[in-house]
């Protein structure tokens, strides 16, 4: 990892590891710096370590899940898997998932993360999490509720900070911040 790499990562490791009681941690790096790699080796760490055992991480594109899937976690080889048409496989450790992909507007009785038990994810990493997780009544924030005994990570190049959306709200303050600037 780079240098600032390795600051978010050390930070996010080491705030999970004292577990104070908040489970939910922001990123902010600009674009083009790498926050798909530092989630990966925050992932690798605690995994491998034990500290967390089944892990999704949440995009909100296809071109990001297959970007992802085939570049920094393909590491994770069959320890991983993309979730696709709504089809629920428990045999992994490491899921890759659309939030599109997980949800269904038109029945909540749809909903593919139901699936899954509540505590069945110890880590949800959450990629341009100023999107729609943001909106305290989204649809995607849903997922993030649903898995409320996970720890969440967001990851976002442009937190939101407006009356109706909060980067900052929900994943409280950055741990680690790398700007455009500093890029």
């Amino acid at each position: 990892p780079r240098y600032y790499q390795q600051i978010a990562i050390n930070r996010t490791v080491e705030a999970i590891a004292r577990n104070e009681g908040n489970n939910r941690h922001l990123l902010v790096m600009a674009t083009g710096t790498g926050k798909t790699y530092t989630a990966f080796q925050i992932i690798y760490r605690l995994w491998k370590s034990g500290q967390k055992k089944r892990i999704l991480f949440l995009a909100d594109r296809t071109a990001l899940i297959d970007q992802t899937i085939r570049g920094d976690f393909r590491h994770f080889k069959e320890a991983a898997t993309v979730i696709k048409n709504k089809q629920i496989d428990t045999a992994y450790n490491i899921y890759l998932a659309l939030y599109q992909g997980l949800s269904d507007n038109k029945s909540p009785d749809a909903d593919a993360y139901r699936q899954f038990s509540r505590d069945f994810f110890d880590l949800v990493i959450v990629d341009e999490c100023h999107r729609g997780s943001a909106r305290e009544d989204s649809k995607w924030r849903e997922i993030l509720e649903y898995f409320q005994s996970a720890t969440h990570i967001g990851l976002t190049a442009t937190p939101k900070e407006t009356k109706e959306v909060s980067s900052s709200e929900y994943f409280g303050d950055p741990l680690y911040t790398y700007s455009l600037k500093q890029g």
